[in-house]
């Protein structure tokens, strides 16, 4: 069974992957008027009316308290944002959505070298 989620998508997430998640209803920050928000205000602003946040910002997880928040959040992690480095990552992406809850962080790698650089660095 599939959980229907309200997804929004940070700016760098590109837009064709939306199409690729349904059934989930998917709006961007543009479309909203949220483009210019950053982490903390987005997150507020976005909490009331969303499950979950898919941004490709590798560093908002540890920019803000994130179990405190009624929202998830997504991190799309790859050397370049686009749909090329995003769409080997459906599978996974869609399984996080069915599983995510509130306050808790997953970050999807397009390369496992980012993944260990991102090990390194403390992230994760």
């Amino acid at each position: 069974m599939t959980m229907k989620r309200n997804i929004l998508f940070d700016n760098g997430v590109p837009r064709p992957l939306r199409k690729r998640l349904q059934p989930h209803r998917i709006v961007t920050t543009q479309e909203l008027g949220w483009e210019q928000l950053k982490n903390g205000e987005l997150l507020r602003t976005a909490e009331p009316d969303f499950d979950v946040l898919i941004t490709t910002d590798s560093n908002i997880k540890y920019q803000q308290s994130l179990p405190a928040r009624n929202i998830a959040l997504i991190v799309l992690r790859a050397f370049r944002i686009s749909m090329k480095y995003y769409e080997p990552l459906l599978s996974q992406i869609l399984e996080t959505l069915e599983t995510i809850e509130p306050g808790q962080a997953v970050y999807i790698y397009a390369d496992s070298k980012l993944a260990q650089k991102d090990q390194r660095k403390g992230r994760r």
